[in-house]
């Protein structure tokens, strides 16, 4: 089992990794309790040259302005086609009723290949020779904990979509896999290698967890048309089965075999979590009949948002991965 512990009340001793940004000065233009579009940082992501890549900065009216108390940080990854902004409006990740107390940071891709902005292991994205967005990842995280009162013990990362798929790059990374607390995934989509041109989420993925679990949120919709439950996409290439996908990790994890499935939330959402252990709730995977391709919320997401994933939920997501994530530290 991995280093992670379970935090189970305020009373219980945390062990807190304040960032080497702790006590700097507040980089000009936060403002805590709102977002700041357009930050950029230097890369060298786009193999063989630096550009500049940028990001939504959201510090929550908590966050202290003398910058010198460690909190927790999320990274949202979008979904393709789908810019930074429209992860924060559609994950409501920023929202204080949601999230009062953690920073939320909201990389952008790049759009060089396909119509819109995308992540690596989408098999219309270039090859990680050309950009590799797990780089721009680690120097993300490195420059946010410089500049930022960040709990280095106490950082996620959620993906939709082809974000999702990014997540899980994450994921399989030896060396990233060790700078998250935990993962969650929304409508996730994961490659075999016949559906791509280089192996990222089969025969690439070696996380050398060394007996390790790592926590992981799995939900998506069974009538999902854009990356099918069962893998079989119309029209093409295949993704992999999201159940083989999550049973895997708890197998990396050597989790509990086949936990039942319960229904939760209704009828219509059916769950499954692995102890792994010892450990409860380390993998968890829930599956919505009746949705399709996107971020559960019962509030309106606009178009094509709510035609994708067949209207409102009568639950939200974002509190039930933050309230997840917040049992989990390195």
């Amino acid at each position: 089992m991995r280093t992670t512990s379970l935090i189970f009340s305020v009373l219980c001793p945390v062990s807190l990794a304040a960032s080497a940004g702790c006590g700097s000065t507040l980089p000009s233009g936060l403002t805590p309790g709102k977002s700041t579009t357009n930050v950029t940082i230097s890369s060298k992501s786009v193999i063989g040259k630096t550009t500049e890549r940028r990001y939504i900065l959201h510090l929550p009216s908590s966050f202290q302005v003398s910058n010198d108390k460690a909190v927790p940080l999320v990274i949202a990854f979008h979904g393709q086609q789908q810019p930074a902004r429209s992860m924060e409006v559609i994950s409501e990740l920023s929202n204080p009723a949601f999230n009062p107390n953690t920073i939320v940071v909201y990389p952008e891709g790049m759009d060089v290949q396909a119509p819109g902005v995308q992540w690596l292991g989408d098999p219309l994205a270039p090859t990680s020779s050309v950009i590799d967005d797990r780089i721009f990842v680690d120097e993300l995280l490195t420059h946010l904990t410089s500049t930022l009162c960040i709990d280095e013990n106490r950082v996620y990362a959620a993906g939709l979509s082809n974000g999702g798929g990014l997540t899980g790059l994450l994921m399989c990374d030896p060396k990233l896999n060790k700078r998250f607390a935990a993962f969650a995934t929304v409508a996730g989509a994961f490659y075999p290698d016949a559906s791509l041109t280089e192996p990222l989420f089969q025969s690439g993925c070696l996380p050398n967890l060394q007996g390790r679990a790592l926590p992981y949120m799995n939900l998506h919709g069974l009538n999902d048309s854009v990356v099918a439950y069962d893998g079989n996409n119309n029209p093409p290439p295949a993704s992999i089965p999201v159940l083989s996908w999550v049973e895997g990790w708890a197998k990396r994890g050597n989790c509990s075999n086949n936990p039942p499935a319960v229904n939760v939330a209704g009828d219509k959402v059916t769950e499954r979590r692995w102890q792994c252990d010892g450990v409860k709730d380390v993998v968890v995977h829930r599956t919505i009949q009746g949705f399709g391709h996107g971020w559960p919320s019962r509030n309106a997401q606009g178009e094509p948002f709510d035609t994708l994933r067949i209207g409102p939920t009568t639950w939200d997501a974002t509190p039930l991965i933050l309230e997840w994530f917040a049992k989990w530290t390195l």
